[in-house]
């Protein structure tokens, strides 16, 4: 891809598996973000339990796609500190991060007939187990909500495209896709390994590339949001000042408009600020570091039915 600073080449290190049978080349990727751990990890541990004497196509997969930023431990690129999910499809003569993007979207996505990015809440956020997909006016955007059931966790949601991600790349050339999240903080819990593993078997069943069963009926939370950027997180409930966040409130906690999401506080402890959710709704990504500046996003607010 790119000559790091120190000489050395930027690689995709990637995992193929060709099955004696034909069939569907299913990709995945880990590690668009450096501080997101489960997906890579299942991805590994997935590709070792294939048999190509049962398997029906190709899997390929990319456990860490953006090695910069893994090295760096980081939700961004250790050199240029792009986050790579909003730049998508890059520039072959840019950054390190565009390079990425660019070599993935111009060589790699458009080979594969499935697409699914494993993803997480990285070092300083938690999140609620989700499968999700950008709305596409075809008949993709069926397989697509249907591959993200098959997957198992029991809030699917398709979102409104948002340009830059590596979905958006994989849409430009046609190719359906998903994408998970895990809950993150930085961690590989084995509960997170075993759900994302799962996942990902229920994934290559239900595009016919190994044998058994998966979920077919929609979850309880399966609903889409039209609306373009609809599944940016990042940008909701910005903390208004720098300081202590003190979250009032648990991942997937329901919640009502006016409802006391934390507070920001001096170290001193004075109370500098008061998060009041704008909207009922459920808790769907929390800030978990305690650390803030102004500007972090500290949580995001998911519009569902409240059960």
């Amino acid at each position: 891809v790119d000559c790091l600073p120190d000489g050395q080449p930027l690689v995709f290190s990637t995992l193929i598996l060709r099955g004696k049978c034909s069939g569907k080349t299913f990709l995945a990727t880990g590690g668009v973000h450096g501080d997101e751990y489960e997906g890579p990890v299942a991805i590994q541990d997935v590709f070792d339990e294939l048999d190509p004497q049962s398997l029906k196509g190709t899997f390929v997969a990319i456990p860490i796609l953006n090695t910069p930023a893994f090295t760096a431990a980081t939700r961004e690129g250790g050199w240029d500190h792009q986050n790579l999910a909003r730049i998508f499809p890059g520039s072959p003569a840019g950054t390190v991060s565009e390079r990425i993007a660019h070599a993935f979207s111009t060589y790699i996505v458009g080979q594969a007939d499935f697409y699914a990015d494993l993803h997480a809440g990285g070092n300083g956020y938690r999140i609620k187990r989700f499968a999700g997909y950008q709305i596409v006016d075809s008949q993709s955007n069926a397989m697509q909500r249907a591959a993200a059931i098959a997957w198992g966790f029991d809030l699917v949601w398709g979102t409104g495209g948002l340009p830059g991600r590596s979905l958006s790349a994989a849409r430009e050339r046609g190719v359906p896709a998903i994408y998970v999240e895990m809950p993150g903080e930085g961690r590989c819990r084995p509960i997170d390994r075993a759900h994302a593993q799962q996942g990902l078997r229920n994934l290559l069943a239900y595009l016919d590339m190994v044998p058994g069963d998966f979920p077919t009926a929609p979850p309880q939370f399966c609903f889409e949001t039209g609306t373009v950027g609809s599944g940016h997180l990042q940008v909701d409930y910005p903390s208004p000042t720098s300081g202590l966040f003190v979250p009032a409130v648990e991942v997937w906690d329901s919640v009502v408009k006016g409802q006391s999401l934390g507070q920001i506080r001096h170290p001193d402890g004075t109370v500098l600020a008061d998060v009041p959710s704008d909207r009922a709704g459920r808790v769907l990504f929390l800030r978990t570091q305690p650390r803030v500046f102004a500007g972090d996003c500290l949580v995001f607010v998911l519009k569902v039915p409240i059960s």
